[in-house]
């Protein structure tokens, strides 16, 4: 059961990682960790061409399919689904998440995995996905102490897969209360002088609309966000002097968004550790 130090070699299975979409979220951490402080940043590449591209993707989520279909405790889970078609679907997912060509579209992560839960999908079947991940992840090469901090990153969500619990953005009220935090959020910005000069001359409405979209799909509802990764994202702004005291800035102003909403302290800490999680590639470190 969940909660137990077991390990997978280095891995330990008690911060382990969700199933999205039959187990795609563990190679979009997994990538950014194996990139992180890797790679040249002599310009803002999108993390899609950082790790390699369509080839990287493709041979990550070959290699995981090929061990998941081979292991009994989990393979049943796989009955009757067209491989060549799931597989398909995992590499739009990935491509798009690492800021590449988005042709993905897709369910948000409970009702995602409502149908595995039905099937009987518990903590025994998560932790054989996660021995899995650990193999694939030696087989990239990637250190033990990365692997250990991309299963933090990701263990808040094991709830929400497999015990089919609301998601965030629907504990927090759905389309209406992001639409409202993103406008009471933005009226606190504009007014801070630490940060608002880096909105001089941008189109709030539109820029409003983006970051709407961006929370909807990080929250785990609806993605109809078609924006760019965080890296480029935000290049410019680095280039304008942005970096951590200014991100600290925006974290207070979520916050107190969030706080003037009465959202319950445990849901805003479960947002600020999702905002948090970008820093790194907001200030293109």
């Amino acid at each position: 059961m969940a909660g137990k130090n077991r390990l997978y070699g280095e891995f330990t299975m008690e911060n382990s990682f969700p199933f999205l979409l039959l187990f795609s979220p563990f190679l979009f951490i997994a990538f950014r960790i194996l990139t992180a402080g890797k790679l040249p940043q002599a310009r803002a590449e999108s993390l899609y061409e950082q790790i390699g591209g369509e080839a990287a993707v493709n041979a990550a989520v070959d290699i995981f399919y090929r061990k998941v279909l081979k292991d009994g405790r989990i393979s049943r889970f796989f009955e009757g689904v067209d491989m060549d078609r799931q597989a398909a679907k995992q590499k739009a997912f990935l491509t798009m998440a690492f800021g590449g060509p988005n042709n993905y579209t897709g369910e948000d992560m409970r009702r995602g995995h409502a149908h595995l839960v039905k099937q009987g999908l518990n903590d025994s079947h998560f932790d054989a996905v996660m021995e899995n991940l650990g193999a694939t992840l030696k087989e990239l090469k990637v250190p033990a102490e990365l692997i250990a901090q991309a299963a933090a990153i990701a263990e808040s969500t094991r709830r929400d897969v497999l015990a089919g619990e609301p998601t965030l953005y629907e504990k927090i009220g759905g389309e209406a209360a992001v639409n409202a935090a993103v406008d009471i959020f933005y009226r606190k910005v504009l007014k801070d002088d630490r940060i608002s000069r880096f909105f001089e001359g941008v189109d709030m409405d539109r820029q409003a609309a983006k970051q709407k979209a961006f929370l909807t799909m990080a929250f785990g509802g609806p993605n109809n966000y078609t924006g760019e990764d965080m890296r480029r994202g935000h290049a410019h702004l680095v280039k304008q002097g942005l970096n951590d005291s200014h991100f600290d800035a925006v974290m207070e102003n979520l916050g107190a968004t969030l706080k003037e909403l009465k959202v319950p302290a445990e849901l805003i800490a479960q947002a600020a550790a999702i905002a948090e999680s970008t820093r790194a590639d907001v200030l293109g470190k």
